[in-house]
């Protein structure tokens, strides 16, 4: 495969381009078995599998383009491999990085890596400058998305912004290993006009899809769910894509986000306290914990389930303090956050906390507070995904400017090309 995307293939459009559909195809069916090939090669041979399997299939990718470029390229090939080792190194570096978090999501580099080749050949039958790298790898991100668009309306999947960036980021690694490893000679590095339309376009409809996921909130979720046959299920999915905020920086208590002013958090919590109370009293422990995020998403009820989430937090860092014992590191400030997460709710949810059973008792207020890092700046962990720094109107904007400007680069360029004739 890395031999054709060193020179051109003498496939029709229709079969190369078949090939890319069909992978993409298979990449998206096996979202639904995912969790449970994870939990499979979990239970059998451990999640570190996903790592190993992915750095061999890195080697391999390696060992046969550097036999191809030894083999077949006459010039420079000392800076051919050192361009394809290069690429390989990221690759297994990023592996490496997801190994220690999520192991799975490397795959994520043999699936869009594979891709990202065989766009570029569906490419190169029409496209044949330096543009094509550049559109093949948003060809791949868009995929992307797709693909994580797929996930979030699937339940118990999740959307994660984080998976479209390592797709792309696949999807281009690859690129620059096919242009300055494989170096393919019938790619010229002048762009022709009609080649930098193409990327135009291609960039206007990449900036759209991302826009619109940036704009995909809980409140607009619920709009177009409730009119929408069929889309209901998405009131209460638990897979959020994005949400606007506010950070609020208490001098009492340090850092924290919230989808309320601090006003309206203060009167939400007089007027909505008892009732509030009366439905997290239902929810106590760690068992139904799950079961109240699946009910009372942010988007069905953002009050309830900001307050929830804070007690969760409170309730963890106080067992994770207990577990690990005084003489841990950690021991302090674990008891340090579950105070500051106490502070939280007797001050922005006074009424509501006062009305439930979740009150500490006095033994453990004394105990958080005898440990207390004053000196420590605390940040909440409480919708800390939340995006504070801009608005959804800003990035609207930004958006819609930025898809106006493409188009019009593309027209532009058109005319230009006729005047050119």
């Amino acid at each position: 495969m890395l031999r054709d995307a060193a020179k051109p293939t003498s496939e029709k459009p229709w079969v190369a381009w078949s090939v890319v559909v069909i992978w993409s195809l298979f990449v998206f069916l096996t979202i639904p078995f995912a969790r449970t090939i994870r939990n499979f090669v979990s239970e059998n041979w451990g999640r570190d599998l996903f790592t190993y399997s992915v750095l061999v299939v890195i080697a391999v990718a390696l060992v046969a383009s550097a036999f191809y470029v030894i083999r077949y390229r006459v010039s420079a090939p000392k800076s051919h491999l050192l361009w394809l080792t290069t690429t390989a190194i990221f690759f297994t570096a990023y592996t490496i990085y997801l190994g220690k978090r999520s192991p799975e999501e490397s795959i994520h580099f043999i699936q869009y890596g594979v891709l990202g080749i065989l766009v570029f050949r569906a490419l190169s039958i029409k496209y044949r400058d330096i543009t094509i790298y550049f559109s093949a790898s948003i060809i791949g991100g868009m995929i992307g998305i797709i693909d994580e668009l797929i996930q979030w309306l699937i339940p118990e999947r999740f959307w994660d912004f984080r998976d479209v960036w390592i797709n792309f980021f696949a999807a281009a690694l690859v690129q620059v290993a096919i242009s300055k490893g494989l170096r393919p000679a019938y790619i010229s590095n002048r762009p022709s006009i009609q080649n930098i339309r193409f990327l135009c376009r291609l960039l206007a409809a990449a900036a759209a899809m991302i826009g619109v996921s940036l704009l995909n909130t809980p409140e607009r979720v619920a709009w177009y769910a409730e009119r929408i046959p069929g889309l209901e299920y998405l009131k209460n999915n638990e897979s959020i894509m994005v949400e606007y905020a506010y950070q609020h920086h208490d001098p009492e208590i340090g850092i924290f986000f919230s989808r309320f002013p601090l006003n309206d958090l203060r009167k939400t919590d007089l007027a909505r306290g008892k009732e509030a109370a009366a439905v997290l009293n239902m929810y106590p422990d760690r068992a139904s914990y799950k079961d109240f995020l699946k009910i009372y998403t942010s988007a069905v009820d953002p009050f309830l389930h900001e307050a929830r989430v804070h007690l969760y937090s409170r309730d963890a860092n106080f067992s994770v303090a207990l577990n690990i014992g005084p003489t841990s590191d950690g021991y302090e400030w674990a008891l340090t956050k579950a105070y500051r997460e106490n502070q939280i709710l007797e001050k922005y949810f006074s009424n509501t906390l006062q009305s439930s059973i979740y009150v500490w008792p006095p033994e453990k207020f004394t105990l958080t507070e005898q440990y207390l890092q004053q000196e420590k700046v605390f940040r909440s962990w409480v919708s800390r995904h939340l995006i504070t720094s801009v608005t959804d109107i800003q990035v609207a904007t930004f958006f819609v400017l930025l898809v106006v400007g493409l188009v019009l680069s593309d027209l532009y360029l058109k005319r230009r090309g006729r005047l050119s004739k």
